[in-house]
Formats: structure tokens, C-alpha cells, sequence
């Protein structure tokens, strides 16, 4: 739980509504607490609201606070309070019902995809088969982040049938869902998967790259292959280079770096081929010529 004082940092500069706020942290207790709760109940101001429920949280197990107050707060026509109690409330403590029935309502039924998405990965975190056939649907959604939520719960429900959703989907993922089959297939996968790596690379723009990028040389450090291995990584480096970011590039460096410091028990041979590539990334001069042969390095 964040102290008064992190959260006197956190909210200083957000606005006039938070003054009180602040006030109130600096000596509160538990009429203030019941102060913000008829705050919540009685302000007709969304920021007024949004301020009760910050409040609330940043003090809940320090005094008694109706849980009610919270579960009316996803109730609440602005989006912004829905969205500060899905990031912030602690769900794995509460296995109510009713609550469960809000983030259900909210993973199926809400008109932001922000929030259907919050709920989805609150769903996912209690590992609870009855919302399966939840997670199977949303993880067949055109909205990356959606159906990354849905394959990432699926995941933790039936590895199998999400590995097997992870196939299916990888012709036609993008953004978020990129990372969630990435890591299903990092877990779960075989030298057969490789290919997705190749293909999603391509398609993503400068330091969408990197996530993936890290994901993807987790994947080789699991192959036998050392030629296999050797020519995804010179792939990599090709596609990282193509993009002529030189910031791109040290991030890219790092990860080679990274690569090396977890394969130790990679060959002697393989390993010196990394550390090669790693310095002739090292020696280009970006500023004249970012063309990069690979075949420098093999």
C-alpha cells in the first residue's frame, strides 16, 4: 500500500480538486475517511468523486471502508473513477460475488476498451474456470489488447488450448496480442513457432520492436540449433537496423548483452558470435552509414 507520502508526490501537481485531498492525508482519520465516503454518495463532480475513491483506497485496511462504496464506484457513468478503482483496488483480496459479477459485466459489456481489458486481466488473476468460456471469446477479438487479456487468462486456465488459440490467432495478431503469443510460445512452444517471431518483427514499428525483440531471444535461447539460432539473430539485427534508429540499436545492443549474460551454457563458439556481433554494432558509425552487412559476423 503506498504511504501518505507517495501519494502526496504522486497527486501534488494533478489539480485543484486534489488540495483537500492532500490535506486530509497529512491528518487523517477515520471521520475523514467517513467524510469521503458521503463525498463519493453526494457530489454531483466527477473529480469530486475521483478524489473520495483515491482517497478511500489509499486509506482501506487503515479504516473501516465499505466495500460497497467501492463496488457502486464501477457503477459510476465516469470512466475515470471505473478505471482508478480497476488499477488500483485490490481485487485478490475480495472473491465476492457481486464483484465478480460487476467485472464480468464490465469485461462483456462496457463501451470502453480500456475498461473491458482492465477487467479481463482482473478476471485473469483469480484462476477461475468459470470464466473460461470469458476468456475463450475475447481472446478471438479484433482488439489486440482485448484478445491479449482473453488469451493471457485463457493461458492460465488450459495451457493447451491457449497454445492452441496462439496458433489460430498468429496470422492475423498485432500490438498487445503480438507479446501474449509471443510468451505462450516461449513457454510453450518448439522450434516450429520461430517463424511468428520473424513475421510480427517485421510488421512492428522502432521500439514496438523491443518487448518482442526480448521475448524473441528467450525463445532462441531454448534452441539446440546453433545455426538456427545464428540466423535469427543476424535476422534481427538486420530488420533493428533497417529502421536507422540509433537508439533502436543500443537497445538492441543491451539485449545481445542480456542474451549473453543467460545462455552460459551455450557454447564457447556461440557465444563469442553474439559478443563479435555485439562489437560490430559497437563500431558503426550511425551518423554516416547505417547499413549493416550481417555477414560481417558470421
Amino acid at each position: 500500500m503506498s504511504t501518505n507520502l507517495d501519494l502526496i508526490k504522486k497527486e501534488r501537481y494533478s489539480s485543484r480538486y486534489t488540495r483537500g485531498f492532500l490535506k486530509m492525508l497529512i491528518n487523517d482519520g477515520q471521520k475523514d475517511a467517513d467524510k469521503y465516503v458521503e463525498q463519493f454518495y453526494s457530489s454531483k463532480n466527477y473529480q469530486e468523486r475521483l478524489e473520495s475513491i483515491k482517497y478511500l483506497l489509499n486509506v482501506a485496511g487503515k479504516y473501516t471502508i465499505p466495500t460497497t462504496v467501492f463496488i457502486d464506484a464501477l457503477h459510476d457513468f465516469c470512466s475515470q473513477v471505473k478505471i482508478y478503482v480497476l488499477k488500483n483496488y485490490d481485487f485478490s483480496t475480495d472473491n465476492s460475488s457481486e464483484m465478480e459479477r460487476i467485472l464480468i459485466d464490465i469485461a462483456r459489456n462496457d463501451e470502453k476498451l480500456q475498461l473491458r481489458t482492465l477487467a479481463l486481466e482482473k478476471l485473469s488473476a483469480k484462476n477461475n474456470m468459470q470464466f473460461y468460456d470469458l476468456f475463450f471469446s475475447s481472446s478471438l477479438l479484433k482488439s489486440s489488447k482485448e484478445s491479449a487479456a482473453g488469451i493471457n487468462g485463457l493461458y492460465k486456465l488450459n495451457r493447451d488450448r491457449a497454445y492452441h488459440m496462439a496458433k489460430f490467432r498468429a496470422n492475423t495478431s498485432s500490438g498487445n496480442l503480438d507479446l501474449a503469443i509471443a510468451q505462450i510460445f516461449l513457454n510453450e512452444g518448439d522450434v516450429y513457432d520461430l517463424d511468428f517471431f520473424k513475421q510480427r518483427l517485421k510488421a512492428r514499428n522502432k521500439f514496438n520492436k523491443i518487448e518482442l525483440i526480448r521475448t524473441y531471444l528467450k525463445m532462441l535461447s531454448k534452441i539446440r540449433i546453433e545455426s538456427m539460432v545464428k540466423s535469427h539473430i543476424l535476422y534481427i539485427i538486420d530488420d533493428v537496423i533497417s529502421t536507422s534508429n540509433s537508439d533502436l540499436i543500443q537497445h538492441l545492443i543491451m539485449e545481445l548483452h542480456n542474451f549473453i549474460s543467460e545462455n552460459q551454457n551455450k557454447s564457447e563458439e556461440h557465444l563469442q558470435f553474439v559478443s563479435k556481433t555485439i562489437d560490430l554494432l559497437l563500431e558503426k558509425n550511425y551518423n554516416c552509414c547505417l547499413y549493416f552487412d550481417p555477414l560481417e559476423s558470421a
